[in-house]
């Protein structure tokens, strides 16, 4: 086990239901004492630190995940004390938005490709020309096809739930790529929201070219990738429009 001080929460994935009927929830953040992006889970659904606070935690290495970045809160891992998992973190205060360019600056990669050389399994990544796409689910209890049918209790939390499944098409320094968009706070929006206003999302996240990705891979497949958060103020901005305070309006309660 390892104790913490420093740990920087950068984003968190849309929650998802376990085989035992827990929901489990994957984060991301930076440690300058692990000198390392590094990936906390599971975490419960309630009470997850918020974006760039920075948190004293305690740590153990997850047996079921290899990646040298993965890790686990160190407590009682029984079903009965998950929901309460969270109070293993200790807010310290949050990373003022002029040193957060610095803090990530070693974990900024050109391309997925040197990622996967690199094998380390979360980066950051300063793409060019954003675009937000969604991929139709017809699986989902809220699809156009299944409403037509009285499908019984809805299920409360998954990625699988929604009809468009939002994903982020970009090029990097080695191409062209289009991976899916788990942060948390965009499926919430949707799900408050309706997916009638699911194109907002592109003004909410200000997909322009100052924009960085947190971007993970697959525990089973190394080189797959999913982008876990869209960050802001890690580059020069392009353009004073740039500089707009990042998740701004309506959006900003989703995705903090």
């Amino acid at each position: 086990m390892i104790t913490i001080d420093d740990f920087v929460m950068l984003g968190k994935t849309v929650p998802e239901p376990n085989s035992d009927g827990r929901v489990f929830v994957c984060s991301a953040g930076v440690s300058e004492t692990m000198r390392s992006l590094i990936r906390i889970y599971p975490l419960a659904r309630y009470g997850a630190p918020a974006r760039w606070s920075i948190n004293q935690v305690a740590l153990e290495v997850n047996p079921k995940d290899s990646r040298k970045e993965s890790f686990r809160l160190a407590g009682d891992r029984t079903p009965e004390a998950h929901e309460q998992i969270n109070n293993t973190f200790r807010d310290l205060g949050k990373v003022p938005q002029g040193k957060r360019a610095a803090l990530l600056k070693r974990h900024t990669v050109g391309s997925i490709k040197e990622a996967n050389d690199k094998k380390i399994s979360l980066a950051i990544i300063n793409p060019d020309v954003l675009d937000l796409t969604f991929e139709f689910n017809p699986e989902s209890p809220d699809s156009p096809q299944q409403a037509l049918f009285d499908m019984g209790a809805r299920p409360e939390a998954g990625a699988k739930r929604f009809a468009y499944i939002p994903r982020l098409r970009f090029k990097d320094e080695d191409g062209q790529h289009h991976l899916m968009l788990r942060d948390w706070g965009c499926f919430e929006y949707m799900r408050k929201h309706g997916d009638d206003k699911r194109s907002d999302l592109a003004g909410g996240l200000h997909l322009h070219n100052s924009r960085s990705l947190l971007i993970g891979n697959f525990n089973r497949h190394r080189n797959s990738w999913l982008v876990i958060s869209v960050l802001g103020g890690l580059r020069q901005p392009a353009s004073l429009f740039d500089e707009i305070p990042e998740n701004s309006d309506h959006l900003a309660a989703a995705l903090a």
